[in-house]
C-alpha cells in the first residue's frame, strides 16, 4: 500500500502552471527524492501535499483514500509532517514547549510528565538528542533541525517532508542526520527529501522524481542512475565540475586582515575577535563554518556595513578604515550579499535600474548631473546577455526584479558586482537557494575573477562548493579563525572538525 499518491496535479498561478499534470507515490519505509531547478515546481508541490496550496485539479490519494487537505493542520492530522528551511520554532521558549505547542491533553491540562518521557523514548529510538528543558535560542542549527523532526514524530506523523535538510549542517551533523533517516525507514517511515546536492540524493535515496518548468520529466531508481543523468533530466545537459583553476595565486596581497574585530553590540552572539587573513590577487580564499559564527560579520565589516572595533583592513596596501560603503566599493571592494533581497536589489525596480544602483552618478550613465538614458539600457541590455539573465514576458530589461526567480536575480547581482574596476570581491553564500545550473554558472563566474589576478572571499555553507573552488581554506567557529589549510591539505573531516571547534594542530 502506497502512503501516498499524487494523481494528475495541476496548479497554476495567474495562468501560468508551477505543476502541470505530476504523478507522484511514496511508500512506506521509501526515501523519495524530488528534483528540480528552481521554479521548477518543487515547493508548490509539497506545499499542496502539505494543505498550504490546493491542486486545481488532480487527485491526492493517502493511504489509498482520496484526501483534500485544506490546511497544515489536517495534514498533520492525517499523519503528514513537514519541515522547511527555515524552522518555525520559538526562540524564547523550551524544546519541551516547542513540542508540545498548540497540542490539547485528554483533560484541560496536558500531562507534561508524559509529554517529556514521550519526547525523551522518540529522541532516544532515533537519535535526535537534545534537552527538553534548554531554550530553542541557545541551540545551534543541527540541534533546531532535530526539534523540528521531534516536533513531527511526536504527532506520529508516517511521512515526513524534507525541504533542504542539510544545508546549515557540519559534514558530521549531515552523516548522523542521514542515520536518522536510515532508522525513520526501517521503521516504515515515508519520507520526501528536497536537495540540490546530488552526492546526497546518490547517498539516501529510494528513488527520484524530477520536475522542469512545472513537468515531471523523469521517474528513477536511485541505485539505477548517476548524478550525469539527473543534472541532463534537470537542465538538459550535464553538468560541469571542471571550474578550469589556472595556476597559483600571486605572492602580492590583495586584501590583509590585522586583527580585526567588530563593534560589538550587547548581547549579541556574533563576535569577531581579532581576525587576520590575507588574500593575495588570483586567489579564492574560502571561509568554511557552521551559520552564526560570524561570517555575516566578517563580510559586513570588510565592505564598510559594520564598523571594525579594532584592528586594520588593507586593500592592495592601503587602509580602508576611513571608507564607508560607497568609498570601500569605488576603491575596489565588491559585495555579493547572502541576502539578495534585503542587502542587494530594489525589487519594484526595473533591471535597468538595478544595475546601475551602485554608478548611476557616473559616467556614462550621468553626464553634468543630466541622466544619459540611452547608456543606461544599453548598459542593461550588454549585462543581460553577457550574464544570461532571463525575464519572462517581453518587458526585458524593463522588468521589475520581483519577477525574476532567485537564480536569475543573483545573476543580475553578479552582472553588477563583478565590473573591472574591483579588486576583491566578497561572496557571501553565493549560491544559496540556486538550482544546479544557476549554481554551475555563478561558480564558473567566481573562478573567471580569480583566473584574472582579483582576490575572491568566498563564503559558503556548501562545504563541496567550498572545496572545489578554493587555493586555501579558513575556518570560522565562534568569531574566530581555527584554522587555515591548503587545497592539498584540506579534507571534509579536517574542516568538519574544525566547524565544530576542534583546533587545526588537533584537526590535523
Amino acid at each position: 500500500m502506497s502512503l501516498l499518491q499524487l494523481k494528475h496535479i495541476c496548479k497554476s498561478f495567474s495562468g501560468v502552471y508551477a505543476n502541470e499534470n505530476i504523478n507522484l507515490s511514496v511508500e512506506k519505509g521509501e526515501i523519495h527524492a524530488l528534483l528540480g531547478e528552481n521554479g521548477a515546481g518543487k515547493t508548490t508541490l509539497v506545499n499542496i501535499i502539505f494543505g498550504l496550496y490546493t491542486a486545481d485539479s488532480g487527485e491526492i490519494l493517502w493511504k489509498d483514500k482520496p484526501a483534500d487537505f485544506a490546511s497544515p493542520k489536517e495534514a498533520i492530522e492525517a499523519g503528514i509532517g513537514m519541515v522547511q528551511q527555515h524552522f518555525s520554532l520559538v526562540n524564547k521558549m523550551t524544546v519541551l514547549d516547542n513540542i508540545i505547542l498548540n497540542l490539547k491533553g485528554n483533560s484541560f491540562f496536558l500531562d507534561r510528565a508524559a509529554a517529556r518521557k514521550k519526547l525523551t523514548d522518540l529522541a532516544e529510538k532515533y537519535g535526535l538528542h537534545v534537552n527538553p528543558d534548554a531554550l530553542i535560542s541557545d541551540l545551534s542549527v543541527g540541534e533546531q533541525q532535530r526539534v523540528e523532526i521531534l516536533k513531527a514524530l511526536y504527532r506520529d506523523v508516517e511521512l515526513l517532508i524534507l525541504d533542504e535538510p542539510t544545508g546549515v549542517l557540519t559534514p558530521q551533523e549531515t552523516t548522523h542526520f542521514f542515520e536518522v533517516l536510515r532508522n525513520l525507514k526501517k521503521e516504515g517511515y515515508g519520507i520526501i527529501i528536497i536537495t540540490h546536492r546530488m552526492s546526497e540524493i546518490m547517498a539516501i535515496s529510494d528513488k527520484v522524481t524530477i520536475l522542469r518548468d512545472g513537468k515531471q520529466v523523469a521517474d528513477l531508481t536511485t541505485k539505477d542512475t548517476n548524478p550525469e543523468e539527473l543534472s541532463a533530466y534537470m537542465i538538459g545537459r550535464e553538468l560541469s565540475e571542471d571550474y578550469h583553476i589556472e595556476g597559483s595565486p600571486k605572492n602580492e596581497v590583495m586584501l590583509e586582515l590585522k586583527h580585526v574585530s567588530n563593534c560589538h553590540r550587547k548581547h549579541s552572539r556574533h563576535k569577531l575577535d581579532d581576525i587576520s587573513l590575507t588574500i593575495h590577487k588570483g586567489e579564492i580564499l574560502g571561509i568554511a563554518g557552521v551559520e552564526g559564527n560570524g561570517q555575516k560579520e566578517l563580510a559586513e565589516v570588510i565592505t564598510g556595513i559594520q564598523k571594525t572595533g579594532s584592528g586594520e583592513i588593507l586593500l592592495d596596501g592601503a587602509n580602508l578604515a576611513g571608507e564607508g560603503i560607497r568609498g570601500r566599493y569605488e576603491a575596489g571592494v565588491s559585495y555579493i550579499s547572502e541576502d539578495r533581497l534585503q542587502d542587494s536589489l530594489i525589487t519594484g525596480m526595473s533591471i535597468t535600474e538595478n544595475l546601475i544602483l551602485r554608478e548611476y552618478k557616473k559616467s556614462p550613465f550621468a553626464r553634468h548631473s543630466l541622466v544619459n538614458m540611452s547608456a543606461i539600457r544599453k548598459n542593461a541590455a550588454e549585462k543581460m546577455q553577457q550574464y544570461h539573465v532571463r525575464a519572462s514576458g517581453k518587458s526585458g530589461i524593463d522588468t521589475p526584479v520581483k519577477l525574476l526567480s532567485g537564480g536569475n536575480q543573483q545573476k543580475l547581482i553578479i552582472a553588477r558586482e563583478l565590473h573591472d574596476h574591483a579588486k576583491v570581491i566578497i561572496a557571501s553564500q553565493p549560491t544559496r537557494g540556486l538550482d544546479i545550473g544557476a549554481t554551475e554558472f555563478v561558480r564558473q563566474q567566481l573562478t573567471e575573477q580569480r583566473n584574472a589576478g582579483k582576490g575572491v572571499m568566498l563564503i559558503s555553507a556548501d562545504l563541496e562548493e567550498i572545496m572545489a573552488l578554493s587555493d586555501r581554506i579558513a575556518v570560522l567557529f565562534g568569531g574566530k579563525i581555527v584554522g587555515i589549510l591548503s587545497r592539498e591539505e584540506a579534507t571534509v573531516q579536517k574542516i568538519g572538525l574544525l566547524m565544530g571547534g576542534i583546533k587545526e594542530e588537533e584537526a590535523r
